[in-house]
């Protein structure tokens, strides 16, 4: 019933996008776009030699108001961006600060409460100073969630591409705030599957620092992983299948793993295997 209750949400949530008339801003730096709980903008950077574009998308929520993770939780919508214009552009990737739990309603969804700035990579033809479009898609939720998208028209001009040192500030801190990859000192060692549940054994950085798991599920819901045990060095926890959703299918769909360990963050796409005799 969970499952279902997401895609109702999103559907709905679409719908009133697609509905909707978008707000457009001409960029320089762009301007803020602002709506009901909230505002965005894009910062863009010149062009490199090989047509690469460091960009970021910057999300200010009113008090009160969140906005989601990649993986949200089965009521959150996920930000959606997209590139179009000349010269080949296009969207590379777009890179997620650590999320928070965020507790609604007694469902847990993972996102931001407070500024957030997404940061992204953009290509475009070597050489060339493009005109570009960047639109985004995101959702501001407080008692209900606010579907909100913007158009951000950047013309072929220099100056629209003008680099400030508060730009380059505000892009490098938003990289200090993304999750490290696997690492020999903080990695998943084993996902297994078996009748119960979900056994994981983890290296943590520090095994005595405070620590939080977290699974998420592309089909529309976060599992709270229990603090676990220590065991040979390893955190080992097990998951038991009750918390998933009543109608979640644990082989069913692409699982993302979150590790906190003190004043780190770990993401990790996780391949849970069957336990096989």
């Amino acid at each position: 019933m969970k499952r279902l209750t997401r895609h109702l949400v999103s559907a709905a949530v679409t719908a009133l996008a697609l509905a909707g008339t978008a707000q457009t801003s001409l960029a320089a730096a762009t301007p803020w776009a602002e709506d009901t709980g909230g505002r965005m903008r894009v910062i863009l950077t010149p062009p490199s030699a090989d047509g690469t574009i460091n960009a970021a998308l910057q999300v200010e929520p009113d008090p009160g108001f969140i906005t989601y993770w990649r993986e949200p939780g089965e009521s959150g919508i996920p930000p959606q961006i997209s590139v179009t214009g000349a010269d080949d552009a296009r969207m590379e990737a777009i890179e997620y600060p650590v999320p928070k739990r965020l507790k609604i309603a007694e469902v847990t969804d993972m996102g931001y409460d407070g500024p957030v700035t997404f940061p992204l990579t953009l290509k475009v033809a070597p050489g060339s100073l493009p005109a570009l479009t960047v639109t985004a898609f995101i959702g501001l939720c407080k008692d209900i969630c606010i579907p909100f998208q913007a158009s951000f028209d950047i013309p072929a001009k220099a100056s629209a591409f003008e680099e400030t040192p508060v730009d380059k500030a505000i892009l490098a801190v938003a990289r200090t705030s993304l999750p490290e990859s696997p690492s020999d000192d903080f990695r998943v060692e084993e996902a297994v599957l078996s009748a119960d549940g979900i056994r994981l054994s983890l290296t943590l950085p520090d095994p005595d620092a405070a620590r939080e798991i977290t699974l998420a599920n592309n089909r529309g819901y976060v599992v709270e992983a229990p603090d676990g045990k220590l065991k040979d060095g390893h955190l080992v926890i097990d998951i038991p299948l009750t918390a998933l959703p009543n109608d979640a299918d644990p082989e069913d769909g692409d699982w993302l793993l979150l590790a906190k360990s003190g004043d780190r963050a770990m993401e990790t796409p996780l391949v849970i295997k069957p336990d096989r005799p």
